[in-house]
């Protein structure tokens, strides 16, 4: 368990399932996030956060809590060397503020300063990066505000709603966070 000044971040479990089906399909979210042409049944959400809970997948999953309200989710996937088994020093976020009326109160904000500060000094990572469309202005402000750099643009990266989108390669660096909290 992760604590900050506004939010607690836990591990996912079991019980957190239906309310990750609900927040995945509700359609304001999802153009945000998987998009609404895919909406997720009850066994896709099931299979794919139980291999967080059983640890059986190199991401990990975290809830934001407010008050012991759940009101969103955050991945964390370090990534292993490429020619072998020890990590490679990158991590990459995700994040959602599921809880609508949750929006704009500074919670994404403060998950994201803790998750970074859990990356960098306790899973020992040289970069965290993430990778928002370029289209969510909202979430690139975010992230830029919590110290994310633009590093480019990724062309036509994946397929959105049947469209090819660009997506925005976006890092902050071990020494650049240290700077901030100096």
């Amino acid at each position: 368990m992760l604590k900050s000044k506004k939010v607690i971040l836990r591990k996912i479990k079991q019980k957190d399932l239906p309310l990750l089906y609900q927040w995945i399909n509700d359609p304001e979210i999802a153009k945000f996030w998987y998009g609404r042409d895919k909406p997720r049944s009850k066994d896709w959400v099931k299979k794919h956060f139980t291999s967080m809970i059983e640890g059986k997948s190199e991401s990990q999953c975290f809830i934001i809590e407010v008050q012991n309200r759940p009101i969103g989710f955050m991945y964390n996937t370090p990534h292993k060397e490429d020619d072998g088994p020890g990590f490679s020093g990158r991590i990459e976020l995700d994040i959602m503020i599921g809880e609508k009326d949750e929006w704009r109160k500074g919670y994404g904000t403060d998950a994201l300063r803790t998750m970074i500060d859990y990356a960098f000094n306790k899973q020992k990572a040289e970069r965290v990066y993430i990778i928002p469309r370029v289209s969510n202005t909202r979430a690139i402000h975010l992230y830029g505000k919590v110290g994310f750099k633009k590093e480019g643009i990724l062309r036509h990266y994946e397929k959105f709603e049947g469209k090819w989108i660009d997506c925005l390669m976006m890092a902050i660096l071990k020494r650049e966070f240290k700077k901030q909290k100096n």
